[in-house]
């Protein structure tokens, strides 16, 4: 690659991750439980429509995204698309012409959409959140069930899920968790006794698909453990995954400096030594952190190298001191391995004062993503666009 700064995903390993998913929540029972893959985000950071293409192929039921653009974005891809956030009433004209799903959890916006379908001749689906102590979006607990039968009376619209949110799935030793899961099973409960019978059940997202297998329902919506990255460093490994992406860059150059000199914007890092540093072609403007200023790593030529001075826009800088024979168009590894040494999104993060989500997500679309398919390279997706690789 000749890029300053890109990414490599890895498809190959999507599809193993994909699969130790479906392998790991197989119920003994002929119910087979539906997936619902969250690709909000850029999928995460990883490059939404490749992604979601392995997804289908790989038999994946739906995805879900956060907003109507991102909704717009996959359609071409033909499987059902889940508008997991609140959508505004101006958005429902695309929603019913393009038969996107919708959670709904307002009754004015629920009368609207269900007149534009009824003017249009159609049907939506839509998924219903109850609020079980999230406090955050969706129907208070207490309304729930009123908020559900007074849908039924509007017959343009199909209730195809009911759900929530888990508020601190991350704990496996979670008290609060098993409460909202009780909540909401008496909601269920309460519906049932009505004679109401939603299709669709699911809470679990990736931390409780790991941390409480009682939370699956018959649907769960796993985000960033398909990308092969956990939760939290505390959560059940139950679902054997790999990380996806790898971050590289390259040395553009070096100096040897004397000791006492200040490096970069502010000069907050002064050489202890004579040392020999090295100027990388990375910088907060493709979203590595700032907060790596410092205190960051990064591998080249399969050893550990130190951040030093604070990260710039375009650029950073490493000490090499320690390194022989860097030269300036060296790989140098953000993410990911060389060698036996190793730099995951967890460590990044860490090191950061942020979690795994944020390191993949900020990623900027400047910094093109190479995607493997087959064991090798097979596409480029860039801000010139999308090209195969011969």
């Amino acid at each position: 690659m000749d890029e300053r700064t890109w990414a490599v995903i890895d498809l190959d390993k999507l599809r193993r991750n994909v699969k130790a998913l479906k392998k790991a929540i197989k119920q003994p029972s002929y119910q087979a439980i539906k997936i619902l893959a969250v690709v909000k985000a850029d999928a995460y950071g990883h490059g939404v429509m490749e992604i979601s293409r392995v997804l289908k192929e790989e038999k994946i039921d739906m995805l879900g995204v956060a907003s109507i653009d991102e909704a717009l974005e996959l359609k071409k891809i033909g499987l059902p698309i889940v508008i997991l956030s609140p959508t505004g009433i101006n958005n429902i004209r695309v929603i019913v012409k393009e038969a996107f799903s919708p959670t709904v959890t307002h009754y004015p916006f629920a009368v609207e959409l269900n007149e534009e379908a009824r003017r249009t001749g159609k049907r939506v689906k839509i998924h219903i959140e109850i609020d079980t102590g999230m406090e955050r979006t969706g129907v208070p607990l207490n309304k729930g069930v009123k908020f559900v039968t007074s849908l039924l009376e509007l017959e343009n619209l199909v209730i195809e899920s009911i759900f929530t949110h888990l508020a601190e799935p991350n704990n496996p030793d979670s008290d609060f968790t098993s409460v909202q899961i009780d909540r909401f099973k008496e909601v269920i409960r309460a519906l049932e006794r009505k004679k109401i019978h939603i299709p669709l059940v699911h809470t679990a997202s990736t931390a409780a698909i790991l941390n409480f297998p009682e939370s699956y329902f018959n649907m769960v919506r796993p985000g960033i453990l398909l990308y092969g990255l956990y939760t939290s460093p505390s959560c059940n490994k139950r679902v054997k995954v790999e990380p996806i992406l790898s971050l590289y860059t390259r040395v553009c150059q070096l100096n040897l400096l004397p000791k006492g000199v200040g490096i970069s914007y502010g000069r907050t890092y002064k050489t202890k030594k004579e040392q020999k540093i090295a100027t990388l072609w990375v910088g907060y403007g493709d979203g590595y952190p700032r907060s790596l200023s410092n205190k960051g790593q990064v591998i080249i030529k399969g050893r550990l190298a130190p951040i030093v001075g604070n990260v710039c826009m375009d650029l950073t800088m490493i000490d090499v001191t320690h390194i022989p024979d860097v030269k300036v168009g060296n790989l140098v590894t953000l993410i990911g391995r060389d060698g036996e040494v190793e730099l995951t999104a967890d460590r990044i993060a860490e090191l950061a004062g942020t979690i795994n989500y944020e390191i993949a997500t900020r990623i900027c679309p400047r910094v093109p993503r190479v995607y493997v398919n087959n064991g090798k390279p097979s596409r480029v997706r860039s801000l010139l666009g999308n090209k195969k690789i011969d």
